[in-house]
């Protein structure tokens, strides 16, 4: 090893470009693994996980999984259910927090008093939540999140017993959280107890089976998933048959168990492990440029090899000789990857916030552990060739000064290498190109709407202030007047929800149709907004009418439709004048206009149908403002729109407070991220594959000066001698590209899913990839062609 060590020291340039390589694949390797660590391999912090599962709400007929469900449903199945050793709601609520000087609007969840027993997760202080804090009239009670722990309390154990206003309501602090929890429960600054008195919602609403809940179960010791969602599935039919009237009482929905492991990962699972893919991709390219670099210094060093066996060294004496080289550049390259992975993963921390368990990304033992597992192997699989040909040298061959037929013999080795590494870069540049026109067409997509000039905030009206609809009525009477005054502020429009989220689903009825029961009624997008929404946000009213000022609290009961519901529910008249009956409102309402779609269920989906009724007939309390700024920058508004709110209410925290264009491009934010990371990687490949090629052909040019003097002093002109280099080059490019492309029509399947109005097959994409490897490989041949075309044919004769 002493050995290896000064040889490499003595080659010092070799040296560094080795381990540059090396660092740069085992870097992102380990730096992608710690990403994949966190969101989907690290133990999830609850006792015995295998046991839990998240309970949610599925209708094959409809096509929805993963849906909510309502108290009724919940109290029936706590009374019925025998296969499950522990059952907690939860359900997503906001908390006002007052009382500071600056109010703060704290996202929470409402759960059942068993919840953090079912989960098996003990708190850092205090106590858990017991039974008792679940019974109406007892003392409000909240747990805090670690985060806000440590934000607000500094992790102190005396925040314990602190008494925090919460929607107006005094909650005493009985425990903290020391660990932050995994998706779903992820974002959560406090809990509190009681589902049934989720903010917003009238106890008439929730007791009519409005859902709003999940649940997650442990099931009992011994007992089969299979049996346990038999039991369920028996449940839900009972409950749809004993609640005919209740909004969930659907006979072809039930409630569905789904392994907790499953929920946590979410949608984040196969684009994590398609990087983690491309990033192996890159180390195997990594190896194979590095297994060249040594095959060149292990031909250079035939003669040594030759003299060492001649002098009596054995086969394992010469493998051990070459491959101690290679373990120690594996060590050292290694050891520098760590360090490149610990600086790019706190250099991409708020990139990676949008993952699943985010705050737990770190290149902690498991990481390390893994990176040291993967520089052994990398510095066995690039060390295997050049040992391979080093034992198997005839020593009389590797004697003989000057033979071609030495060199001849390693060109094979070294042409496949450039093989695979080009084959596998085009294939990265083949996914690379299909997530990159993907993205650049999902960011191109028809909104339905002009987000250009928008500022959007939330705001959610707490109970204890605005206990009806008539406080809301008024609050937003006296709000929307001062935003549309304001300086700089052309128009604004509130609505339950912005696109492009989506907001509450609700079931309709069409008038000219027979009634049909609730549970079987088709579902569209529900929002109330206030009046001037379509003119605000740039939506266009194809027919009919928008909603004004005339639509006020005891006028008759109107509704816009959307383009795609209206050819839904009216394909071949005109819907205006038609009745539809909204969710559960008190009657029909009559058409008055239809919109153009909008993107209301993410960028990547078609447009759901939507309706849109008055926010002075049905009040909500969580809503968004849309306020379109008279000027370039709508940020600029910031100061006076909350200036506007709180001449209404100073103790109203506003939230998210962003321009409509970030928003969009928040909602694109995880395939962005998908996308560039693997272009990185891609462009990696691109140049170590390039890196090769060139290595290749400089070193035959090199080992063949003679050749090409000797042919030149013969005749050849310069377009024999640039055939002479260009024709092993372009071969093995060649070679790997068609490979490549075989392989990558393969494997660009597996990217279906995430692909946006785009084949996997997509030709103009393989087309530019393809050009694009073409120009690289000929760049690749340009200093070896030179050096070809500048051989002295004297100079060359005179070596021979």
């Amino acid at each position: 090893m002493r050995h290896a060590i000064r040889s490499l020291v003595d080659a010092r340039e070799f040296t560094f470009v080795a381990i540059a390589i090396i660092a740069v694949g085992i870097g992102a390797t380990t730096a992608v693994f710690s990403v994949v660590d966190a969101a989907l391999l690290r133990p999830l912090p609850f006792r015995d996980s295998g046991r839990l599962f998240l309970l949610s709400r599925t209708n094959a007929r409809r096509g929805t999984s993963d849906g909510p469900f309502s108290y009724p449903a919940l109290v029936d199945l706590a009374a019925r259910d025998r296969m499950l050793a522990g059952l907690a709601a939860f359900a997503s609520d906001r908390f006002n927090a007052t009382g500071e000087d600056q109010p703060e609007q704290l996202p929470g969840l409402r759960v059942s008093a068993s919840f953090f027993d079912v989960l098996g997760v003990p708190v850092a202080a205090g106590r858990a939540f017991v039974l008792s804090d679940d019974e109406r009239g007892a003392p409000h009670v909240a747990i805090v999140g670690r985060r806000y722990w440590l934000r607000r309390f500094a992790a102190r154990p005396d925040a314990v017993g602190t008494v925090l206003t919460l929607n107006g309501a005094p909650h005493t602090i009985v425990g903290v959280l020391g660990v932050d929890l995994p998706p779903p429960f992820d974002g959560a600054d406090i809990w509190t107890t009681r589902v049934d008195e989720l903010s917003g919602f009238t106890p008439p609403q929730i007791e009519a089976g409005l859902g709003y809940l999940a649940a997650v179960a442990r099931l009992a010791p011994g007992t089969p998933l299979s049996r346990a969602q038999a039991e369920l599935d028996a449940i839900a039919r009972g409950y749809a048959q004993a609640h005919p009237t209740n909004t969930d009482a659907d006979a072809n929905s039930t409630l569905r168990l789904a392994p907790i492991g499953e929920r946590t990962a979410g949608t984040a699972r196969s684009p994590l492990l398609m990087l983690m893919a491309a990033v192996g991709v890159v180390l195997l390219i990594a190896c194979a440029n590095v297994s060249n670099l040594l095959l060149v210094r292990a031909t250079a060093r035939a003669h040594e090899a030759a003299v060492r066996a001649a002098l009596g060294a054995t086969r394992w004496d010469l493998v051990r000789w070459q491959s101690g080289e290679s373990l120690v550049l594996a060590a050292i390259g290694g050891g520098a990857g760590v360090l490149l992975a610990f600086w790019g993963v706190d250099l991409a921390a708020s990139a990676l916030q949008t993952l699943p368990r985010a705050s737990e990304i770190a290149v902690n033992g498991r990481a390390l552990s893994f990176s040291c597992a993967v520089s052994l192997a990398a510095g066995v699989l690039f060390g295997i060739v050049p040992s391979s040909l080093v034992t198997r040298q005839a020593p009389a061959d590797a004697l003989r000064s000057g033979s071609r037929g030495a060199t001849r013999a390693r060109r094979g080795p070294r042409g496949l290498l450039v093989f695979a590494e080009v084959a596998l870069s085009l294939v990265l540049l083949v996914g690379a190109g299909l997530l990159l026109r993907s993205f650049a067409r999902l960011t191109r997509v028809p909104v339905g709407f002009d987000p250009r000039g928008l500022l959007t905030v939330r705001v959610s009206l707490p109970t204890s202030s605005y206990p009806d609809a008539d406080a809301m009525r008024r609050f937003m009477a006296a709000v929307m007047p001062r935003l549309s005054r304001a300086p700089g502020v052309a128009s604004a429009a509130a609505t339950m929800a912005l696109p492009p989220a989506i907001t509450t689903m609700a079931p309709y009825q069409i008038g000219d149709l027979p009634t049909a029961p609730i549970g079987d009624r088709p579902v569209g997008q529900w929002s109330a907004v206030t009046p001037d929404y379509f003119a605000t946000l740039g939506i266009p009213v194809t027919s009919g009418r928008a909603i004004d000022e005339r639509d006020a609290e005891r006028s008759p009961l109107i509704v816009v439709v959307s383009e795609g519901l209206a050819k839904r529910a009216w394909p071949s008249v005109s819907p205006l004048g038609r009745k539809i009956l909204v969710g559960r409102f008190a009657a029909f309402a009559e058409v008055v206009g239809v919109a153009g779609d909008v993107k209301n269920n993410g960028l990547a989906r078609e447009p759901l149908p939507a309706m849109y009724t008055p926010y002075a007939q049905r009040p909500w309390p969580a809503m968004q403002f849309a306020i379109r700024s008279a000027g370039p920058d709508p940020m600029a508004l910031a100061s006076v729109v909350r200036e506007a709110f709180r001449e209404v209410d100073r103790d109203l925290p506003l939230t998210r407070m962003d321009t409509m264009d970030a928003a969009l491009a928040d909602s694109v934010a995880t395939e962005r991220l998908i996308t560039a990371l693997l272009i990185a990687f891609a462009c990696v490949a691109l140049l170590m594959a390039a890196a090769g090629l060139y290595g290749v052909i400089a070193y035959s040019v090199a080992q063949r000066t003679q050749e090409i003097g000797v042919r030149m002093a013969l005749g050849a002109d310069a377009g024999a001698v640039l055939r002479l280099v260009v024709r092993d080059g372009l071969r093995a490019a060649a070679a790997g590209m068609i490979a490549g492309t075989a392989m990558a029509a393969a494997a660009s399947r597996a990217l279906r899913t995430m692909l946006f109005d785009l084949s996997p097959a997509d030709p103009l994409t393989y087309a530019a990839v393809l050009a694009v490897f073409a120009l690289v490989a000929c760049a690749a041949l340009v200093v070896p062609v030179r050096r070809a075309l500048g051989v002295d044919p004297i100079a060359a004769l005179r070596t021979e």
